[in-house]
């Protein structure tokens, strides 16, 4: 099972181990399934999706946004649905109210996440009315995008809103935009065909129901992005509810 060890508050490294909602989640999903995770913290998302394919890792336990092509490549079980947020360093007087508001901007992301579409899309946008483009700088991690944000490297921090509020809660440096778009499902991901997809998915949809599912989340102040059920390779807007 590969876990990105750097997508805080669901999964991240602290104290030398692996923490966060996703990580708590594992066992009562081992015990629901009958499987043994054998979990491999992996530094660069953007290697997650190829191991899978390759079969490297049988499971990606790593809140993978939902998208019409990474369906078409993986097969993907939604644990949660979450927005796309800013931040920005304190006393920068950045503003962000609008997708237009990130025209001309120096924006930090992780690479091979889903913002570097929804960053095209703005910067299609950018070019309709005639102002600059977002300039994207890509990180391998998300730590790197938070500190480029926070030392003025970027002006503004993109990610998942629910790391966006835990980064700046724990850096002290951004302050979280108003701003927020594109709600969209984060999903375990299997390779297709995969005989654990289905277990899984029915895993998570009894932790729903019997409330494990909630306190887990409820401890970690994340309550807000729980869904109602958990489903298989949903299509989804790529822009999301905005």
């Amino acid at each position: 099972m590969a876990v990105f060890n750097n997508y805080p508050p669901a999964e991240f490294t602290a104290a030398g181990r692996l923490t966060g909602w996703m990580i708590e989640l594992l066992e009562p999903i081992a015990r629901e399934t009958g499987l043994r995770f054998d979990v491999v913290p992996v530094n660069n998302f953007s290697t997650i999706i190829p191991g899978l394919q390759s079969g490297r890792f049988d499971i990606a336990a790593a809140n993978l946004t939902v998208s019409a092509e990474r369906v078409g490549i993986i097969d993907m079980v939604t644990v949660d649905a979450v927005g796309t947020g800013f931040s920005s360093a304190a006393a920068s007087g950045v503003r962000i109210r609008s997708g237009a508001d990130l025209c001309g901007r120096a924006v930090a992301a992780l690479a091979g996440s889903v913002y570097e579409p929804q960053l095209k899309a703005v910067n299609e946008e950018c070019a309709a009315t005639g102002a600059p483009p977002a300039r994207s700088s890509l990180y391998p991690d998300s730590s790197a995008a938070v500190l480029a944000a926070g030392t003025g490297r970027a002006d503004v921090f993109m990610g998942s809103y629910s790391e966006v509020v835990h980064s700046a809660r724990e850096s002290g440096q951004l302050t979280v935009q108003p701003y927020q778009f594109a709600r969209l499902p984060e999903a375990i991901g299997f390779p297709k065909g995969s005989p654990h997809t289905e277990k899984v998915r029915a895993a998570v949809n009894r932790l729903i129901a019997d409330g494990r599912y909630r306190a887990v989340l409820d401890k970690w102040g994340m309550v807000d992005i729980a869904i109602p059920e958990s489903r298989l390779n949903p299509a989804v807007d790529p822009m999301g509810d905005q």
